[in-house]
């Protein structure tokens, strides 16, 4: 059940943007989901749960967005924060498989699977090289997209390889970990 308001917390935002956005406009859009965002913090704070890495990584990138518009005027720089976002997370994946961590372990801690603190990080590491690539794919696109495509494509393209990509990244590394740990019963 606690999966299901992690979700919450990343889809419910990105709709209430763009229902607000095709209706209102890109600056009423980014205030309203931002909102959302910190009404979604203090509901979580006032039921005695702790602020997701989700929830912060998703108000400083509104917030980033929010300012770049302002400063700018042009609706397509509201991805320029999240290019670098993408960025720093991108180089934190690095700096983890340099230190031998699972990107994994840290990623998945707001959607408390448990069965994650069976499997040692170094077990995981061979699986840090997916998500680096998932991490300079989202950069690539957003630079790529900013250039040649319109607002509203780009919004869908983002927003389908934002959290619905990385629960399927989520899956596919769980997937990844249950076939290594079948090929090392099998040679044991």
């Amino acid at each position: 059940m606690k999966w299901i308001k992690s979700l919450g917390n990343m889809v419910i935002p990105a709709v209430v943007f763009k229902i607000v956005y095709n209706t209102l406009g890109i600056i009423p859009a980014v205030i309203l989901s931002l909102g959302c965002s910190l009404v979604s913090v203090i509901y979580s704070k006032s039921k005695g749960n702790g602020i997701k890495n989700s929830q912060v990584i998703g108000i400083l990138g509104l917030a980033g967005s929010a300012a770049a518009i302002i400063f700018s005027g042009d609706e397509k720089l509201y991805y320029v924060p999240s290019i670098f976002q993408n960025a720093l997370l991108l180089g934190f994946a690095i700096t983890l498989s340099l230190k031998h961590k699972s990107i994994l372990h840290y990623l998945a801690k707001d959607f408390e699977i448990h069965s994650l603190d069976r499997i040692s990080e170094e077990d995981m590491k061979s699986i840090n090289i997916i998500w680096i690539i998932y991490f300079a794919l989202k950069i690539i696109v957003k630079i790529v997209g900013i250039l040649y495509l319109d607002f509203n494509m780009l919004y869908w393209i983002v927003f389908l390889q934002g959290d619905p990509m990385m629960i399927l990244m989520i899956v596919i590394s769980g997937i990844l970990i249950r076939v290594q740990y079948a090929r090392a019963g099998r040679s044991s």
